[in-house]
């Protein structure tokens, strides 16, 4: 990250794979250095920025244009989505017969945790859609 900032970050440019590897001391095919890309992005993330290596086919990574941050935000939406739902459907099938007293409890409050932040989110996608429905230039504005 240092040295990215140090050469300037900007949307558009693109990193050989090779740069990484370099400054990572890792290979691409290398656990860590997938690990360290994703805390790459996290931190690009902080200032408006995604790294993207996905149609690079493992040779490059590009910052993509601010257009293009719509769609990662998109897939974070689905993915959270996505994991709530699932949590939900692993605690409710989960045999609470097994569980003690205290793992029981725990089980619950999660539980029920997840199963309301599934149905806020899922409620808040239902009323985003009405609106776009009704006045689509609404959303845009935003």
């Amino acid at each position: 990250m240092e040295q990215m900032r140090a050469d300037g970050v900007h949307y558009g440019k693109t990193y050989p794979a090779e740069f990484f590897e370099g400054m990572l001391r890792c290979k691409r095919d290398a656990m860590e250095f997938g690990l360290a890309i994703s805390e790459i992005r996290r931190e690009l993330e902080k200032d408006g920025f995604y790294l993207s290596g996905r149609g690079q086919k493992g040779n490059q990574y590009v910052v993509l244009p601010p257009s293009g941050n719509v769609d990662v935000m998109a897939h974070y939406s689905r993915v959270a989505s996505d994991a709530l739902k699932r949590g939900v459907i692993l605690g409710t099938n989960t045999r609470l017969d097994t569980l003690s007293a205290e793992e029981r409890r725990k089980h619950e409050n999660m539980l029920e945790r997840m199963a309301i932040k599934a149905a806020l989110v899922s409620r808040s996608a239902q009323v985003a859609k009405v609106i776009a429905k009704k006045n689509p230039k609404l959303l845009k504005a935003s």
